[in-house]
Protein backbone atom coordinates (compact mmCIF):
# COMPACT_ATOMS: atom_id res chain seq x y z
CA UNK A 1 0.00 0.00 0.00
CA UNK A 2 0.76 3.43 -0.81
CA UNK A 3 2.32 5.97 2.13
CA UNK A 4 -0.32 8.73 1.96
CA UNK A 5 -0.08 12.38 2.93
CA UNK A 6 -2.23 15.08 3.38
CA UNK A 7 -3.35 17.10 -0.02
CA UNK A 8 -1.64 20.04 2.44
CA UNK A 9 1.13 19.18 2.12
CA UNK A 10 1.27 19.77 -1.55
CA UNK A 11 0.01 23.35 -0.85
CA UNK A 12 3.53 24.66 -1.87
CA UNK A 13 3.77 22.94 -5.02
CA UNK A 14 1.09 25.03 -6.33
CA UNK A 15 1.31 27.91 -4.64
CA UNK A 16 4.66 28.84 -6.14
CA UNK A 17 3.31 29.05 -9.74
CA UNK A 18 -0.38 30.18 -8.42
CA UNK A 19 0.60 32.18 -5.61
CA UNK A 20 -2.97 34.14 -5.22
CA UNK A 21 -5.09 30.92 -4.74
CA UNK A 22 -6.91 30.39 -1.92
CA UNK A 23 -6.17 27.26 -0.56
CA UNK A 24 -9.23 25.89 -1.03
CA UNK A 25 -9.20 25.96 -4.54
CA UNK A 26 -6.04 24.94 -4.39
CA UNK A 27 -6.64 21.79 -2.90
CA UNK A 28 -9.19 21.07 -5.19
CA UNK A 29 -7.03 21.49 -8.53
CA UNK A 30 -4.36 19.66 -6.67
CA UNK A 31 -7.04 16.65 -6.36
CA UNK A 32 -7.69 17.31 -10.56
CA UNK A 33 -4.24 17.17 -11.20
CA UNK A 34 -3.79 14.41 -9.25
CA UNK A 35 -5.96 12.41 -10.68
CA UNK A 36 -5.24 13.07 -14.19
CA UNK A 37 -1.59 11.93 -13.23
CA UNK A 38 -2.81 8.42 -12.46
CA UNK A 39 -5.42 8.17 -15.21
CA UNK A 40 -2.49 8.68 -17.86
CA UNK A 41 0.27 6.91 -16.20
CA UNK A 42 -1.43 3.90 -13.95
CA UNK A 43 1.03 3.95 -11.48
CA UNK A 44 -1.11 3.68 -8.40
CA UNK A 45 -1.63 0.22 -7.67
CA UNK A 46 -2.52 -1.91 -5.30
CA UNK A 47 -3.41 -5.60 -4.60
CA UNK A 48 -7.14 -5.88 -2.37
CA UNK A 49 -8.54 -8.37 -0.83
CA UNK A 50 -13.08 -8.11 -0.43
CA UNK A 51 -15.56 -10.26 0.46
CA UNK A 52 -18.53 -10.41 -2.17
CA UNK A 53 -21.61 -11.29 -0.47
CA UNK A 54 -25.57 -11.76 -0.66
CA UNK A 55 -27.63 -9.68 -1.21
CA UNK A 56 -25.64 -6.93 -2.77
CA UNK A 57 -22.96 -8.92 -4.72
CA UNK A 58 -20.42 -5.74 -4.22
CA UNK A 59 -17.10 -5.35 -3.06
CA UNK A 60 -15.88 -2.20 -2.16
CA UNK A 61 -11.95 -1.42 -2.22
CA UNK A 62 -10.48 -1.03 1.24
CA UNK A 63 -8.89 1.97 0.74
CA UNK A 64 -10.47 5.26 1.93
CA UNK A 65 -11.24 7.87 -0.64
CA UNK A 66 -10.16 6.26 -3.89
CA UNK A 67 -11.67 5.34 -7.04
CA UNK A 68 -10.52 2.79 -9.57
CA UNK A 69 -8.95 3.45 -12.78
CA UNK A 70 -8.46 -0.24 -13.91
CA UNK A 71 -9.31 -3.87 -12.67
CA UNK A 72 -5.97 -5.09 -13.98
CA UNK A 73 -6.38 -8.97 -12.46
CA UNK A 74 -8.84 -10.68 -10.12
CA UNK A 75 -9.52 -13.90 -8.64
CA UNK A 76 -12.73 -15.13 -6.75
CA UNK A 77 -11.64 -18.04 -4.43
CA UNK A 78 -8.35 -18.63 -6.02
CA UNK A 79 -9.97 -18.96 -9.84
CA UNK A 80 -9.05 -16.44 -12.24
CA UNK A 81 -11.56 -14.01 -13.95
CA UNK A 82 -11.89 -11.95 -16.78
CA UNK A 83 -12.19 -8.27 -16.29
CA UNK A 84 -14.50 -6.13 -18.62
CA UNK A 85 -16.62 -3.01 -18.59
CA UNK A 86 -20.39 -2.58 -18.06
CA UNK A 87 -20.45 -1.87 -21.55
CA UNK A 88 -18.29 -4.86 -22.69
CA UNK A 89 -20.84 -7.15 -20.58
CA UNK A 90 -24.09 -5.64 -21.39
CA UNK A 91 -23.03 -6.42 -25.01
CA UNK A 92 -22.29 -10.22 -24.21
CA UNK A 93 -24.95 -10.71 -21.59
CA UNK A 94 -27.71 -8.46 -21.97
CA UNK A 95 -29.77 -8.21 -18.96
CA UNK A 96 -27.04 -9.25 -16.78
CA UNK A 97 -27.39 -6.56 -14.12
CA UNK A 98 -30.86 -7.63 -13.46
CA UNK A 99 -29.85 -11.65 -13.09
CA UNK A 100 -29.69 -12.46 -9.50
CA UNK A 101 -29.12 -16.17 -10.04
CA UNK A 102 -26.13 -17.77 -8.54
CA UNK A 103 -23.15 -19.39 -10.61
CA UNK A 104 -20.15 -19.52 -11.51
CA UNK A 105 -18.44 -16.19 -12.00
CA UNK A 106 -16.47 -15.45 -14.94
CA UNK A 107 -16.48 -11.54 -15.16
CA UNK A 108 -15.09 -8.64 -12.90
CA UNK A 109 -16.62 -5.50 -13.12
CA UNK A 110 -16.59 -2.08 -11.86
CA UNK A 111 -19.83 -0.55 -11.23
CA UNK A 112 -18.75 2.56 -9.22
CA UNK A 113 -15.82 4.85 -8.52
CA UNK A 114 -14.48 2.19 -5.88
CA UNK A 115 -17.11 -0.64 -6.08
CA UNK A 116 -16.93 -3.61 -8.48
CA UNK A 117 -19.11 -6.81 -8.64
CA UNK A 118 -18.76 -10.65 -10.81
CA UNK A 119 -20.95 -12.07 -13.09
CA UNK A 120 -22.24 -14.45 -12.83
CA UNK A 121 -23.08 -14.16 -9.01
CA UNK A 122 -21.22 -15.74 -6.37
CA UNK A 123 -20.20 -15.29 -3.10
CA UNK A 124 -16.82 -15.76 -2.19
CA UNK A 125 -13.35 -13.64 -1.40
CA UNK A 126 -12.16 -11.61 -4.35
CA UNK A 127 -8.38 -10.92 -4.96
CA UNK A 128 -7.57 -7.81 -7.39
CA UNK A 129 -4.72 -5.79 -8.53
CA UNK A 130 -6.05 -2.63 -8.92
CA UNK A 131 -5.39 0.42 -10.64
CA UNK A 132 -6.57 3.45 -8.63
CA UNK A 133 -6.12 7.37 -8.54
CA UNK A 134 -7.81 10.02 -5.57
CA UNK A 135 -11.27 10.09 -5.39
CA UNK A 136 -12.82 14.00 -6.12
CA UNK A 137 -13.68 14.12 -2.30
CA UNK A 138 -10.24 12.87 -1.14
CA UNK A 139 -7.98 14.63 1.54
CA UNK A 140 -4.93 12.57 0.94
CA UNK A 141 -3.05 10.97 -1.96
CA UNK A 142 -0.03 9.28 -2.49
CA UNK A 143 3.18 10.57 -1.51
CA UNK A 144 5.29 9.37 -4.52
CA UNK A 145 3.09 11.62 -5.96
CA UNK A 146 4.55 14.56 -4.51
CA UNK A 147 8.43 12.99 -4.14
CA UNK A 148 8.28 11.77 -8.24
CA UNK A 149 6.30 14.41 -9.60
CA UNK A 150 5.95 17.40 -7.40
CA UNK A 151 6.72 19.94 -10.43
CA UNK A 152 4.24 18.06 -12.62
CA UNK A 153 1.44 18.05 -9.77
CA UNK A 154 1.76 21.89 -9.05
CA UNK A 155 2.04 23.21 -12.41
CA UNK A 156 -0.85 21.30 -13.49
CA UNK A 157 -2.76 21.94 -10.67
CA UNK A 158 -1.79 25.86 -11.35
CA UNK A 159 -3.23 25.55 -15.24
CA UNK A 160 -6.67 24.61 -14.26
CA UNK A 161 -6.30 27.68 -11.55
CA UNK A 162 -4.88 30.01 -13.94
CA UNK A 163 -7.52 29.27 -16.76
CA UNK A 164 -10.76 29.19 -14.69
CA UNK A 165 -13.32 32.01 -15.16
CA UNK A 166 -12.51 35.58 -14.18
CA UNK A 167 -8.66 34.49 -14.54
CA UNK A 168 -5.87 37.15 -14.07
CA UNK A 169 -3.70 35.35 -16.36
CA UNK A 170 -5.37 32.43 -18.44
CA UNK A 171 -2.69 32.37 -20.81
CA UNK A 172 0.25 31.56 -18.68
CA UNK A 173 -2.35 29.14 -17.39
CA UNK A 174 -2.48 27.69 -20.93
CA UNK A 175 1.35 27.26 -20.61
CA UNK A 176 1.51 25.04 -17.68
CA UNK A 177 -1.17 23.28 -19.18
CA UNK A 178 0.61 22.49 -22.28
CA UNK A 179 3.58 21.81 -20.20
CA UNK A 180 1.95 19.63 -17.82
CA UNK A 181 -0.05 17.62 -20.67
CA UNK A 182 3.52 17.74 -22.86
CA UNK A 183 5.35 15.70 -19.23
CA UNK A 184 2.07 13.08 -19.27
CA UNK A 185 3.08 12.53 -22.99
CA UNK A 186 6.88 11.83 -21.89
CA UNK A 187 6.51 9.80 -18.79
CA UNK A 188 3.78 7.58 -20.26
CA UNK A 189 6.16 7.25 -23.36
CA UNK A 190 9.08 6.78 -20.76
CA UNK A 191 6.99 4.16 -18.65
CA UNK A 192 5.69 1.64 -21.71
CA UNK A 193 9.42 2.03 -23.46
CA UNK A 194 10.59 0.70 -20.14
CA UNK A 195 8.10 -2.02 -20.25
CA UNK A 196 9.29 -3.12 -23.73
CA UNK A 197 12.24 -3.16 -22.47
CA UNK A 198 12.11 -5.33 -19.22
CA UNK A 199 13.42 -8.84 -19.28
CA UNK A 200 11.34 -11.84 -19.92
CA UNK A 201 10.13 -13.34 -17.07
CA UNK A 202 10.95 -16.71 -16.70
CA UNK A 203 7.98 -17.88 -13.98
CA UNK A 204 4.51 -16.40 -14.58
CA UNK A 205 2.99 -14.46 -11.69
CA UNK A 206 -0.27 -13.71 -11.16
CA UNK A 207 -1.79 -10.81 -8.51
Amino acid sequence: MATMIDIDDCLSAVLRYAPSASDIVARRCLIEAARSICDRLKNWRITDEMEITTPEMQGVVTAADVAIVSIEAAELEGRKLDPITVIALDDRHPGWSYDTELGQARYVVQLEPNTVSVYPRQEGTLKCRLVLKPSLQAVEIPKFLREDYGEILGRGAAGIILTEPNSENPQLGLDHRAWFENQLNRQDTKAKAGQHNAPLRTKGSYL
